[in-house]
């Protein structure tokens, strides 16, 4: 009977029509990181699956719309996915696939993660570097887009910067309003999408509660799932 439904189970899994794929392992912060991406993946309309070393297979792109990598480590993310994974995504980008990426998920769009040695995924030009010196401080972020100042929850996220030629191929989304610098963009990579932010606008409010600061303008989950819905294409 256990085989019988434990057969049953993988049966039912396999059948599901995933849509969205979240990256759940080694890399991904542990305080709810991945929680916070399923959540505004799902605002967004979509089915998610949190993928990991042990469960990733690159046979789910093919039935992706979009790929959500959250906040934590980025150089960790990119040891866990490897050569063979990272290249994965990056032709899943290049045929049509979307990707979103908050704060290390930024970080890893670039051809180096950061001002590091470790390999990103290539699909955004231009460079990413930490916004700030003090990588874990958290700290709520003014930021300067289209819709005015906007106030984000901010713990070690990058900025971005490009060459003259690089930026005429991003959308900026919002500044850093102290530097001026790039904080979100949206570009394309081949016939895909991608949206990055260095800051956190899927955070749950447990997270400024926590850190004793006031989310001025209301939670961000929205902007995050536009984020997604944009990158889908949906």
């Amino acid at each position: 009977m256990k085989l019988f439904l434990l057969a049953f189970v993988l049966i039912s899994q396999s059948a599901l029509a995933y849509d969205a794929l979240v990256w759940g392992g080694p890399g991904a912060c542990e305080d709810d990181c991945v929680t916070a991406a399923v959540h505004v993946t799902k605002m967004a309309g979509l089915n998610p699956m949190v993928v990991t070393p042990e469960n990733f297979d690159p046979a789910l792109l093919e039935s992706a719309r979009v790929w959500v990598t959250p906040g934590g480590k980025s150089s960790k993310v990119s040891i866990a996915l490897g050569a063979a994974n990272r290249e994965a995504i990056r032709r899943f980008v290049f045929n049509g696939g979307g990707y979103v990426g908050f704060c290390a998920g930024g970080f890893l769009t670039t051809h180096k993660v950061g001002t590091t040695k470790y390999a990103g995924l290539g699909i955004v030009d231009g460079k990413s570097a930490p916004y700030k010196k003090s990588r874990s401080a958290v700290s709520l972020q003014a930021l300067i887009t289209p819709a005015g100042i906007k106030y984000h929850y901010w713990e070690g996220g990058p900025y971005f910067s490009f060459n003259a030629a690089q930026a005429q191929r991003i959308n900026i989304t919002s500044r850093y309003k102290k530097t001026y610098q790039i904080n979100g963009l949206e570009t394309t990579y081949g016939s895909g999408r991608v949206s990055i932010t260095g800051t956190h606008p899927e955070a749950p409010q447990w997270w400024y509660e926590d850190e004793n600061i006031s989310d001025i303008d209301g939670s961000d989950n929205e902007e995050a799932a536009a984020m997604i819905k944009w990158a889908a294409k949906k």
